[in-house]
């Protein structure tokens, strides 16, 4: 059962994926001797081709890291709209820290400390890496906890489909240096899987039946004609299997999984006919 929120998150993620891969296969193109389209009116004429393409490479994963962290602060500012998905305090503890999602995510993990402690140090490691590389002076260190779980055996197992070396990775890391396309790839893998469990339990922690309402709510005064819709009226003529399935069918076309629909519907079906929403 996921969110809104994750599937707009996801699908950024995948997005930054596609294009990082397409990036990188164009200049490895150009390593071999592709040229610039005579069409393409821009001057482009590099001294050296393969040291071009060598820092070209480093730019787009570096931009790659700034797309996804970018995506992490939209899944939480979205999780932090109406209906919230955290809960009152963490609310407004996540909007004190203002545009920093380093803060944000700190919350996060203090306040969900079920979350796996690799994924959580993976997303860390993202988002200082992303600051370190793009940010001008600045000089995000990892977390201790973060610290310890890269150096436990079982994150080395944890990651071995990866094929990666996590102590080249913190070497990269801590020399500043622009993250491998293995290691980027992971931690966007990672931080997927670690956005993914973390909308889990925000969604199984929420008053589905409310959650419902507030959407409900947002879109009728949004949307004040839609009042006349059909699926609002409380008609006799309209068999109670119809109009669950059509009000089903309403609700997923605002966004909302089936998932948590389910074992709703009777509630749901009340909050609809009601005269005064």
């Amino acid at each position: 059962m996921n969110s809104r929120a994750f599937k707009n998150f996801k699908k950024k993620m995948g997005q930054a994926n596609h294009f990082l891969i397409t990036i990188l296969i164009g200049l490895d193109a150009v390593k071999n001797g592709a040229q610039k389209d005579e069409n393409f009116d821009a001057a482009w004429n590099p001294f050296d081709v393969q040291a071009s393409v060598r820092r070209s490479k480093e730019f787009a994963i570096n931009s790659a890291l700034a797309w996804a962290v970018d995506g992490l602060d939209m899944y939480v500012r979205l999780c932090n709209r109406e209906p919230k998905l955290f809960h009152s305090q963490e609310s407004i503890n996540i909007d004190k820290t203002k545009h920093s999602i380093y803060n944000k995510i700190r919350i996060i993990t203090e306040n969900h400390k079920e979350l796996d402690p690799i994924k959580s140090a993976f997303v860390d490691l993202l988002i200082c890496w992303r600051n370190n590389m793009l940010h001008f002076d600045a000089d995000n260190a990892l977390l201790q906890s973060s610290n310890t779980m890269f150096k436990k055996e079982s994150t080395a197992r944890a990651v071995e489909k990866y094929h990666l070396n996590i102590g080249e990775m913190l070497e990269h890391f801590h020399a500043n240096a622009t993250p491998t396309f293995k290691e980027i790839a992971t931690m966007f893998s990672m931080t997927i899987h670690f956005v993914e469990e973390l909308d889990g339990l925000l969604m199984n922690d929420i008053d589905k039946t409310t959650y419902c309402e507030i959407i409900l709510k947002k879109f009728l005064k949004e949307n004040p004609d839609a009042r006349h819709w059909k699926v609002f009226q409380k008609n006799g003529n309209i068999p109670y299997d119809e109009r669950i399935k059509m009000i089903k069918q309403f609700f997923i076309t605002l966004g909302v999984c089936p998932e948590l629909l389910e074992d709703n519907m009777d509630a749901i079906y009340n909050i609809i006919l009601r005269q005064n929403i």
